[in-house]
């Protein structure tokens, strides 16, 4: 019997307990580590360097994005061209006539500024904003006539400025809807009138080359800025090579010295287009000659001729003027 028992004991000691086992798994990872070398080449990936240049994933990142500017494309440049010439009128062709003041008359200086200028226009139908006559007096800016039987004095015709006595020059021609004068025989009337008296030397009116000038004039408003006509008549003068021409000079905005034309044809206007807001300047002269030999034509103060215009791309264009009903003729 205590044999027994003592094999029985010996059995408990060599089977170890579960819990045994378990603690000595635990164990055995920690015992192999020291053995190793304490931990000194961990597989384990080693941590993050310390010190600048660690981002953290809490801390957001900007990259530097170049900023882009919207440009608007220049504007482009300023251009005087010539334009096609409209059609000639149809026959019967228009005529006008200057039946008032008569051609040498003498007019007190006390009443010329009163003094009614009278037209007899033939075969050309006028209207307001449609076409018209042009009136000039001694090269001022001409006013246009859409009702040719409502009475214009000379005073309306000076721009403000006094009818001083001695010799006057009045023109007048049928215009197109688009300020484009006609240019057919017999269309335009000139003539000569005296205020005071009547000096000893009248202008030859037959003979004399007068260039006329016509467009461009005054304000241009809204689509009217777009498209400017440079248009002119002419006296007593033959253009084209070695013979005379019509010489246009423009300055103003974005033209960064001057625009050149030599008109070598009486027909065809030319146009402006491309032109900025503000104040131009154009100057018409009736030449003779080329290069450094070029000269205004003597004889008349008409040959060189400037006046400046202004440009609103932006303003609203003015209303057409009311049909004149009483000794107010229309002003544009």
């Amino acid at each position: 019997m205590r044999f027994v028992l003592h094999r029985m004991m010996l059995r408990r000691m060599k089977q170890p307990s579960l819990a045994s086992l378990l603690a000595a798994i635990a164990v055995a990872p920690l015992l192999s580590l020291f053995a190793c070398g304490g931990g000194q080449e961990s597989n384990l990936p080693p941590p993050p360097p310390s010190g600048t240049g660690v981002v953290s994933s809490a801390t957001p990142t900007t990259s530097a994005t170049p900023s882009v500017t919207a440009t608007t494309p220049p504007a482009p440049p300023p251009v005087l061209a010539l334009g096609p010439a409209s059609d000639d009128p149809k026959p019967p062709l228009p005529t006008v006539k200057i039946t008032a003041p008569t051609s040498g008359q003498v007019i007190p200086a006390d009443k010329a500024a009163d003094f009614v200028v009278k037209l007899d226009v033939k075969n050309w139908q006028t209207a307001v904003g449609s076409q018209h006559v042009h009136l000039i007096l001694d090269n001022h800016p001409y006013k246009p006539i859409y009702d040719p039987k409502a009475p214009v004095k000379l005073s309306d015709l000076m721009g403000g400025d006094p009818i001083n006595e001695g010799e006057h020059i009045i023109v007048a021609f049928p215009s197109r809807a688009n300020h484009e004068s006609v240019k057919t025989k017999d269309a335009l009337s000139i003539l000569s009138f005296w205020v005071g008296k009547k000096g000893p030397n009248a202008t030859d009116l037959k003979k004399q080359p007068m260039l006329v000038y016509s467009r461009p004039k005054g304000d241009y408003k809204g689509m009217m800025a777009s498209h400017v006509i440079v248009d002119w008549q002419l006296l007593n003068a033959q253009l084209g090579d070695g013979k005379d021409h019509v010489h246009i000079t423009v300055t103003g905005p974005g033209i960064d010295d001057k625009l050149e034309a030599k008109a070598m044809a009486f027909g065809p206007p030319y146009f402006l287009d491309n032109l900025q807001n503000g104040i131009y300047t154009v100057k018409l002269e009736l030449m003779s000659g080329s290069g450094a030999d070029m000269k205004v034509v003597p004889g008349s103060a008409w040959n060189s001729t400037t006046r400046s215009i202004r440009i609103d791309h932006d303003a609203q264009p003015d209303s057409p003027p009311a049909p004149a009903a009483s000794s107010a003729a229309p002003a544009k």
